[in-house]
């Protein structure tokens, strides 16, 4: 029977050093009292910090936003701004590579979507992905924030 010869640990500075390299930036939620849908100087900054033409398009979302919920408050929450009304999630803006977009957080059962413009098949949410003013058909997003809203009574 052969004899089991010793094993060296291998230690974890390798790693440590590692995950230091890759830590996420840590965004804090900034003070929305009183700030309404157009959110605080956090929310500001994400708009500004987005190229010319996914701000143009998170800009015409907003302000459907601003009209569909103006009682929502914004902040930062998940890295982008999320609009929330009595402390609930109702949607939340982003941008991304391809397109910017808009996440209605709502049952699907909620979001009447003939057109099957919304994606998603989680039972809490569905998006909207915008790559062109022509993809903001503002009567169905604003039906979609209120429907959005009315489910986080």
């Amino acid at each position: 029977m052969a004899t089991r010869k010793p094993v060296a640990k291998k230690t974890a500075a390798k790693k440590t050093a590692a995950a230091k390299r890759s830590a996420p930036k840590k965004i804090s939620a900034p003070s929305t009292s009183g700030k309404g849908a157009s959110g605080g100087a956090s929310t500001a900054a994400y708009f500004a910090e987005q190229p010319a033409d996914k701000r143009a398009l998170l800009e015409k979302l907003r302000s459907l936003v601003a009209q569909g919920i103006p009682d929502a408050e914004a902040s930062i929450k998940w890295g982008v701004p999320t609009y929330q009304r009595n402390g609930r999630n109702v949607c939340a803006l982003a941008s991304f590579k391809d397109n910017v977009a808009i996440n209605f957080f709502a049952p699907p059962s909620v979001l009447v979507d003939p057109g099957k413009k919304l994606e998603g098949g989680g039972t809490t949410s569905r998006m909207l992905k915008v790559r062109s003013v022509q993809d903001i058909d503002s009567a169905s997003i604003l039906r979609w924030l209120k429907a959005a809203a009315a489910a986080s009574s």
